[in-house]
């Protein structure tokens, strides 16, 4: 359903200006938004997943949980909002004067989204803890089937980066209301006389491991927006464009990963079943390999025409296609590698070896934004998206030996 969105968005706005202004407000405004949920979520699925607590517990956990991390968020978005303006000649180097006083006007008009989301995504982690992974895949469609209906029925397909806006944060309202409602039939959602905070110190405690390298990771899309804005108008929607299609499949695929494979190992090796998981790992592995091989083959050589395809109408051109479709190309060839660098990662999170997860991390988005630098220079925006491949297949074979040595170790 994201992806028919941006196949919606890409007739209506082409690669505009008011799309850059919209593609760079939503990254920088989930900076900080990206750096607590990222690691709050892992620890809190964690911790559900591997504990045995009784239904009143785990409402009371999530609770607390959602209560810290929301008040969290408020303190840190007036100091990020203070921030931005200094940032923006660098963020933002390639924009216009009224570009730029349009993104930091598109930043308010985000900021409940910003708490939307991120209750959301805490929700979400009770759902994945506890195997709900129907409602878990169907609710976050909501979100990209009202911002459709709003651009072509509400704003009548205008080129105004409010009406995206607008429509992000009505579909966050009414995702948030049904998670609401399934989180209470599921007896996740319930209100105790009083806040139980008991538990709440290991949650606590693997967040704050979790933070270097959830800081890294939300400073990688921001890196990436600020060298794209530098290269001229559209470059930014350039580059979103040609992640949009490996991005929707990466999402169907890795997303899934991501979302079943740290509950199933975090309980595995809580019941001891440490060479278990050792033979989980190994056969997934291959698997995602070989076939997120497979997979990527004809559609990288297709890149071309599947640009053409889905977005070449209205505003979007064959000049819009020759730009986007190498930069496709690229991200194509990072499904592999994504496929079992996320597969690592939660491994490594479900051992509980969060510090070197954000070691892993930190050492990954550093390189990435070096490499983009370089490459962009003499290659242009798809430079950004080969130096996003290449650290992932670095980031895949180091997350996986380390999480296989580890289990070795366990299991014998």
């Amino acid at each position: 359903m994201a992806f028919i969105k941006e196949v919606v968005v890409a007739s209506i706005f082409g690669l505009s200006g008011a799309l850059d202004i919209y593609l760079v407000a939503f990254v920088l405004i989930g900076v900080p938004l990206n750096v607590l949920l990222n690691a709050v979520q892992t620890a809190l699925i964690t911790h559900l997943a591997g504990a045995n607590l009784a239904p009143n517990e785990e409402s009371s956990r999530f609770l607390a949980t959602s209560l810290m991390t929301l008040a969290c968020l408020a303190v840190l978005l007036p100091i990020w909002l203070w921030a931005l303006p200094y940032e923006l000649p660098w963020l933002a180097s390639g924009f216009s004067v009224e570009k730029r006083q349009g993104l930091e006007t598109a930043l308010h008009w985000l900021i409940p989204y910003y708490f939307l989301n991120g209750f959301n995504l805490l929700g979400y982690g009770v759902l994945q803890a506890k195997g709900r992974y129907l409602a878990n895949g169907l609710l976050p469609s909501v979100t990209p089937v009202v911002i459709i209906l709003v651009l072509l029925f509400v704003w009548g397909g205008l080129r105004d980066w409010k009406a995206l806006a607008t429509a992000l944060v009505i579909g966050s309202a009414i995702e948030c209301l049904l998670l609401l409602v399934t989180l209470y039939r599921h007896g996740q959602l319930a209100f105790p006389h009083r806040l139980e905070t008991k538990g709440m110190n290991t949650i606590i405690t693997t967040s704050l491991a979790l933070l270097p390298g959830t800081i890294m990771l939300t400073i990688s899309p921001v890196v990436d927006q600020a060298i794209a804005a530098a290269m001229g108008e559209g470059s930014n929607a350039a580059l979103a464009y040609g992640y949009k299609l490996p991005s929707a499949l990466q999402g169907i695929i890795v997303t899934a990963i991501g979302i079943t494979a740290l509950p199933y190992f975090a309980k595995q090796l809580g019941q001891g079943e440490s060479a278990y998981c050792l033979h989980s790992l190994n056969k997934l592995s291959f698997w995602l390999v070989v076939g997120g091989a497979v997979f990527i083959l004809p559609l990288s050589f297709f890149s071309s025409d599947i640009v053409s395809l889905l977005f070449q109408r209205g505003a979007f051109d064959t000049l819009a296609t020759d730009r986007v479709a190498p930069i496709q190309f690229a991200y194509f060839m990072q499904i592999p590698f994504a496929l079992v660098a996320m597969l690592g990662i939660k491994v490594l999170a479900a051992l509980k070896l969060n510090w070197l997860t954000s070691a892993y991390t930190a050492i990954a988005v550093t390189l990435q934004a070096l490499l983009a630098y370089m490459l962009s220079a003499r290659y242009g925006t798809q430079g950004i998206a080969w130096a996003a491949t290449l650290v992932t297949a670095l980031l895949a074979t180091s997350t996986f030996l380390t999480a296989r040595l580890t289990l070795l170790k366990l299991s014998q």
